[in-house]
């Protein structure tokens, strides 16, 4: 372990000269997780898996909140390790908690994820030996989610079972062994490193695998356009960088086309209305050119609704659908016009 790491509180039974018991591994990575980490470690108590087979690693990234001293009130009732590494990206701080993993089987979660009891049992079904590659689950809803978390789930996470581009990394699990010889997440970049693992997962010839009933629920699941806005734009900061390492095999390009093609839209409207302002001719031509580059902007969001409100015959869903994946667009539109993302 390096200077710049820390171990805060070391909770498991030391047994001198005694194999390891521990199977599964939980690793939670944190910084400044006050309103959310007693939830999160509260339904991992509540685990139907023996407790002296699992061990939970906290690897917190210098919070300045109460989140150190709620994680310790839990050593009593958990085989809890808390470790310190600041100024890190997050992928660092997974790693981190995967080289100091006792067990055999990694689980990542995120401090804003709630595990159901039956959490680990399904993992140990789903993980049976070496080479099952990266399993995991897309987030399950918290109670009382608005249209804007319902909708977005119900089209975009719900559905992903089977092989799949990617699982999240707050519920992504694989064989120690095999995340260890892929070389673990990428810390060179700040988000989509969940991808970009089970990119390399792939190419080392072994599945990416999603499974809904290891589902964990999502607390941070984005419940307001504007917070839906900010959450796409930081998802996407690197989704261009990590797209760019090999443009033709990516699963990524569907999603760079359409933010590329959302901000070529957008300076549409934008140039086309500073040149009717200053340039125009009479009133009904003078808006043609920035009205054309509107619906050329919301062409693909009300193709994408249509196409999915078709197959679900939820036609209540076609404007909030519609509104998601224009706000989409933008936000990773968004991401382009910052170079420092790119490369």
């Amino acid at each position: 372990m390096s200077s710049s790491e820390q171990i805060i509180v070391d909770a498991r039974p030391q047994i001198p000269n005694a194999m390891p018991v521990v199977t599964v591994s939980i690793i939670i990575p944190a910084l400044n997780e006050e309103r959310v980490i007693a939830r999160c470690l509260e339904s991992v108590t509540h685990l139907d898996f023996p407790h002296d087979q699992f061990e939970v690693i906290l690897v917190d990234n210098g919070s300045t909140d109460a989140t150190l001293q709620l994680a310790q009130s839990f050593t009593d009732r958990l085989n809890l390790k808390i470790l310190q590494k600041k100024g890190v990206r997050i992928s660092a701080l997974r790693n981190l908690g995967a080289r100091e993993a006792q067990g055999s089987i990694l689980a990542f979660l995120d401090a804003d994820c709630l595990t159901p009891s039956t959490w680990l049992n399904r993992i140990l079904e789903l993980t049976p030996a070496d080479n099952a590659g990266v399993v995991g689950a897309h987030y399950l809803l918290p109670e009382g989610s608005s249209w804007v978390g319902s909708t977005w789930h119900r089209y975009q996470e719900a559905p992903m079972a089977g092989e799949v581009s990617h699982v999240p990394a707050g519920d992504l699990v694989m064989r120690r062994q095999d995340f260890l010889r892929v070389g673990g997440f990428d810390e060179t970049i700040q988000t989509n490193e969940d991808y970009e693992l089970c990119e390399r997962v792939r190419a080392a010839g072994m599945p990416v695998r999603a499974f809904p009933q290891i589902g964990v629920i999502h607390l941070g699941t984005a419940q307001s356009l504007g917070v839906f806005y900010r959450k796409q734009a930081w998802h996407g900061s690197h989704v261009v960088k990590v797209f760019l390492r090999d443009v033709f095999r990516s699963h990524n390009r569907k999603a760079v086309f359409f933010a590329a093609y959302t901000l070529i839209c957008a300076g549409m409207v934008l140039a086309g209305a500073v040149w009717s302002l200053f340039f125009g001719g009479g009133f009904s031509k003078r808006w043609l050119l920035p009205l054309a580059g509107l619906l050329a902007l919301l062409l693909p969001p009300i193709a994408l609704s249509t196409r999915q409100i078709i197959s679900s015959r939820r036609c209540a869903d076609f404007l909030p659908l519609t509104a998601l994946y224009f706000t989409y667009g933008l936000a990773r539109a968004r991401v382009l016009l910052n170079i420092g993302n790119l490369f």
